[in-house]
């Protein structure tokens, strides 16, 4: 009754943490040989390599746990009069984790000991019911990872995906994946348990992207001591409905430790592209990571200290063809334009002095004023990455209840990557460049009150500032007469199309750049009690975002061909202006309570409620703007975005039952509730259109105008004179959903795990989960069907066209919380941890995930927004991350020592290797320029499904084209040269009856492998040498079709039929489709070699 009464006390009065501890515990029950419990035994526990050591008694029961324990290894001692002394050695406590230590005290004297090693402990676990798995330093050193990437360790996991535009081995990008169908920003990122999220993205902040798939810093994996990946969490951790991923940071011991590497790589050393049909050009590259490690005491088992420096430095050049003017071709089209009486433009004149274009060199092939019949240039454009990081940390035992641990973390890059290449531009000068820096900061109290109570508080803050600005950025178009209107921050050329040459100019998505800055704050209170081990806790999180993205600001010209530029008469052009700077801040709370109850020595209950508030997000200068339906579009009112959410409860229940009562064969369910926190770029990422931060178009009532576009006027460029002009409202608008809620997902499992040796454990069960309320956008003002076909038998008017519910404006694209899912998956996997000198662990599973949306941004059509926004329903389909079957496998082998002569020769040899196997990602065909056919406007709109498709090995005949047609009636009604919408048969206009997702990319497969020579070079010191091969067989891993365009154009269908014809293509593999062609997963065989000192 007692303990009760506790508990509910607890449940009313809670005010303390959000735990998402980074330490361990140590727990068990201490009995005699006739199976009685031994109340009021002394448990001592203590770090062998800190000389830490924490003190407890027995309740009652014979039950008792140690919490907050720092991960590390062990001695558990257990004392009581009349008995023999119980010792168990070698004890492992892993970050997040309960280590069951149970003892049978024989009687006798306390001078006795009975030692035991914690080998032997049972190694199933037979207290929650949480999915996941941990990695520790062993296995972290050990595996040959692609770039030193972290994030790629966390593929090893049961029920992870790829996000659809990744590969299959690393979260690639933005270290994005789906863990147990929930989204690829649904994860919760934590370094030493503080936040390590970007708040603008819901990703990594460290280890994210900059301009190209390479992480624009790094965490040094050396430093990592544990990283562990949860799903189906107890209360105690919230955020987000998908993993937590804890990293733990290795901390100084009384031992003097450390290592130096170094770590090289060459593209002369692997093979060549698939794609790269030149068998002996291979694009240069080299990639050099380098660093050093020190730890030991500064005071001995009081204050220990740890650093850790990585550095990397790569480089390369991507190689393309294109086609150029050739000087000759220039002067005689100079010569003819005089000719004809006209002039040559003193502005392109001044333009082409720069040289944008670098005149031919490849032999034989020829050019005139409207392009080349081949390409006429080889290009080799230079790309590099630099970064330096740095990693420190400090751990003090004020005594054995009292410690204070700091880490601050520092990273620093600059990357330069020719981005234009995905809008046509292949020529050298124009990169994006992209200085990034990361900064985190934290520190840990803990103080043990009493030895069944112990309260722990942390403090963390974080900052991601990253910009992207183009490589001409100091270059001022003014200086040649080119008024562009521009200052220096958005210096550089506008984006230049000449017909039938490469562009000129940087991406017109730069400049941007953002800083994030997050504070971190929790304090939780644990306290054992009887058969009950309580924990509550608070937490609070502030995220501010100062963001700038001035899209097109530095403008485009589109020129016919080569003459209308030199005479400077553009066909067309447009830019944007005003001011896109926004700062956004949110604050969130936190509020949970969960009790461990041991109801039997065999049947643990876990139960526990949590309660999130996530703020609604506001700006600084109360730049909130957004469309609202219930005005009738007569206004856009100031305020606050959507209502304020405090309905989010999330209840946890979960038991864990020990079949036989020797901790092997454990049963496990759980199920609970978790919420989403919203990510800032649902707003700030649809800049500078649909941007619910930027004031509305200057429309009639709508309110002023924060950005405007003006477009050229057709005559010719004139030295000084604007470029731009007529600026006028945007036309479309961004809306949130007033009762927009706060998405969630409902966890669930059933498993059993079994101890089938004493070092072998294997899982098998089932795991799913269903979303609700999901972020989505829908296009509110959409035409109906009935006014399409209408419009339509009236005057074949399109979807540009069509009476819109609000007439005055065209696309109103609204956020909204209406997306669902479901999961279903059967998992199994094995672990063996040093079992005859193998250490592996196997993961399957077979899965199906189905969602009527898989993200909150069109990242790939229809993957946010429903191709008829009128019926979202009909997007019901493979969720973009669905994988029906994978398969993972990672091991680690030494062989067995020698002894006798050259056994320094002999010993220290070994092998690791990380197999991944899986079925494609879903993708599907989708019309881009080709047409109009639904006549709603939307564009991206599927083509019909009128046969089977068969899909091919051969990536030039991937699948079959002549198994989908036009989606509408087919008449051939135009211009035998024009296949468009134009020849559909009025009043027949549909969407596509091809389903969402419903094609198949091409499987993965992929084999890690290194081997690797250990030496001692001394008593405390050895030297490790190691050759590391990345897709070893070279086998060939195909991008979805979807990348690396972020989207399957089907093309024009036949004019006489409507129906396609011919195959769709694969065109790049899985590196080059994710935009990291070197270091990113489904690349050809690459080779790395490395040496490491340690001591």
């Amino acid at each position: 009754m007692r303990s009760k009464l506790i508990l509910v006390a607890i449940l009313l009065t809670a005010t303390a943490l959000l735990a998402q501890t980074f330490r361990g515990t140590v727990l068990g029950t201490v009995t005699d040989v006739t199976g009685a419990w031994v109340a009021g035994a002394t448990v001592k526990v203590k770090n062998v390599n800190t000389g830490l050591e924490r003190t407890t008694q027995t309740s009652g029961d014979g039950s008792y746990a140690v919490s907050e324990l720092p991960i590390g290894t062990y001695t558990v001692t257990i004392t009581q009069t009349g008995f023999q002394t119980a010792v168990t050695s070698s004890v492992e406590v892993n970050v997040g984790s309960e280590k069951r230590v149970d003892a049978t005290l024989k009687p006798g004297q306390v001078s006795q000991r009975v030692e035991v090693s914690g080998a032997e402990l049972p190694q199933v676990d037979t207290t929650s019911a949480e999915l996941g798995g941990t990695l520790t330093t062993e296995t972290i050193a050990s595996l040959p990872v692609n770039g030193r990437d972290y994030t790629k360790l966390i593929y090893l996991n049961p029920g992870i995906a790829g996000s659809p535009d990744q590969i299959s081995d690393s979260p690639g990008s933005y270290g994005e994946f789906s863990m147990n169908g929930s989204r690829g920003r649904s994860n919760n990122f934590l370094l030493d348990g503080t936040d390590m999220n970007d708040g603008y993205r819901n990703d990594p902040a460290i280890n994210e992207a900059g301009v190209f798939g390479d992480p624009a810093t790094i965490l040094p994996i050396d430093a990592v001591a544990e990283l562990r990946v949860l799903s189906n969490y107890e209360a105690e951790y919230g955020r987000n409905s998908g993993a937590v991923v804890n990293i733990v940071t290795k901390s100084g011991t009384n031992t003097w430790h450390g290592s130096a590497l170094e770590y090289f790589r060459s593209g002369k050393l692997g093979a060549r592209n698939y794609f790269n049909f030149v068998p002996d050009r291979k694009s240069p590259f080299n990639n050099n990571q380098f660093g050093g490690s020190f730890g030991g005491p500064i005071v001995k088992d009081k204050t220990f200290f740890y650093v850790d420096y990585e550095g990397q430095r790569e480089n390369g050049a991507q190689a393309g063809t294109t086609c150029v003017p050739d000087p000759a071709v220039i002067a005689a089209t100079e010569a003819s334009i005089v000719a004809g009486g006209g002039i040559v433009n003193s502005v392109t004149t001044a333009l082409l002095a720069r040289n944008p274009w670098p005149s031919p060199n490849i032999a034989g092939a020829s050019s005139d004023a409207t392009g080349c019949a081949t390409s006429n240039l080889s290009t080799s454009t230079r790309f590099f990455n630099r970064v330096d990081s740095l990693i420190a940390k400090i751990d003090h035992n004020f005594s054995a209840s009292n410690m204070l641990t700091g880490r601050y973390y520092f990273g620093d890059s600059n990357q330069s990557f020719p981005f234009a290449q995905l809008s046509g531009g292949l020529l050298p000068g124009f990169n994006t460049i992209t200085p990034t820096r990361v900064q985190l900061v934290s520190l840990s109290w803990v103080k043990v009150v009493n030895p069944t109570q112990l309260n722990e508080a942390r403090l963390g803050w974080n900052r991601f500032a990253e910009n992207f600005s183009p490589e001409d950025l100091s270059f001022l178009p003014s200086s040649i007469g080119l008024d562009t209107g521009v200052g220096a921050y958005d210096g550089g050329l506008p984006a230049i199309s000449v017909g039938g040459f490469s562009q000129i100019g940087a991406t017109t998505s730069v400049p941007r750049n953002r800083v994030d800055s997050n504070w971190h704050f929790v304090d939780n209170y644990s306290w054992k009690s009887g058969k009950h081990d309580v924990k509550f806790g608070y937490e609070f999180r502030r995220t501010t975002i100062l963001h700038v993205i001035d899209h097109n600001f530095r403008g485009t010209l589109d020129f016919d061909d080569l003459t209308t530029f030199l005479e400077g008469i553009p066909s067309g052009g447009n830019q944007v202006t005003g001011n896109s700077r926004r700062h956004t801040f949110q604050n969130s709370h936190g509020l949970f309570v969960q009790d461990s109850f041991r109801w039997t020595p065999r049947l643990t209950l876990n139960l526990g409620v949590r309660w999130d508030y996530f703020g609604v997000t506001g700006e600084k200068n109360s730049l909130l703007w957004t469309f609202d339906p219930a005005n009738g579009g007569d206004n856009v009112p100031t305020g606050q975005l959507y209502a304020k959410d405090y309905n989010n409860f999330a209840p946890r229940v979960a038991f864990n039952y020990d079949v036989t009562g020797k901790g092997r064969t454990v049963v496990r369910a759980g199920w609970g509730l978790f919420y989403d926190a919203f990510s800032q770029d649902i707003f700030l990422g649809h800049l500078p259109w649909n941007c619910v931060f930027c004031p509305g178009p200057a429309y009639p009532g709508l309110g002023p105008q924060a950005l405007a576009t003006g477009s050229v006027t057709g005559a010719a460029l004139a030295q000084g004179q604007p470029v731009y002009t007529g600026y006028g409202p945007e036309g479309d608008f961004f809306s949130v959903d007033p009762n927009m809620r706060t998405p969630y997902v409902q966890n669930f499992n059933l498993n059993l795990q079994q101890q089938v040796a004493s070092k072998v454990v294997v899982q098998i069960g089932y795991v799913g989960s269903k979303g609700t309320k999901l972020f989505q956008f829908y296009d509110i003002n959409q035409p109906s069907h009935a006014a399409i076909t209408a419009a339509d038998l009236a005057n074949g008017v399109s979807g540009y066209g069509v009476p819109r519910p609000y007439s005055n404006l065209f696309y109103i694209n609204q956020e909204k919380s209406s997306a669902n899912s479901i999961y279903h998956s059967l998992q199994a996997s094995l672990r063996a941890k040093g079992w005859h000198g193998l250490s592996t662990q196997a993961n399957f599973v077979w899965s199906h995930s189905i969602d009527t949306a898989s993200d909150l941004e069109d990242f790939l059509p229809n993957q946010a927004q429903p191709q008829d926004s009128t019926n979202p329903a009909g997007d019901r389909g493979n969720s973009s991350f669905d994988i029906r079957r994978r398969f993972t496998w990672n091991f680690s082998y030494q062989f067995p020592k020698w002894s006798g002569a050259w056994s320094r020769l002999k010993n220290g040899w070994g092998f690791d290797g990380v197999l991944n196997l899986q079925d494609g990602q879903p993708w599907q065909l989708n019309y881009e320029f080709e047409g109009e056919y639904s006549g709603a406007g939307e564009g991206f709109d599927r083509p019909d499904l009128i046969g089977t498709p068969q899909y091919s090995r051969n990536p030039a005949q991937y699948i079959n084209l002549t198994a989908f047609a036009a989606p509408c009636t087919w008449a051939s009604l135009g211009d035998p040269a024009d296949s468009s919408e134009t020849n559909c048969v009025a009043g027949t206009r549909h969407f596509g009856s091809l389903r969402r997702n419903s094609l198949r990319g091409p499987s993965f497969k992929d084999f890690d492998f290194s081997f690797f020579k250990d030496t001692a070079l001394s008593e405390r010191m050895k030297l490790t040498l190691r050759a590391e091969f990345f897709n070893l067989f070279n086998h060939p891993n195909f991008a979805n079709p979807s990348m690396p365009n972020f989207i399957a154009d089907i093309g024009s269908p036949d004019y006489t039929t409507g129906r396609h014809s011919g195959y769709y293509q694969i065109t790049a593999s899985g590196d080059v489709g994710i935009g990291n062609p070197f270091l990113g997963g489904g690349g050809p065989r690459g080779v790395q070699f490395a040496a490491k000192i340690t001591f």
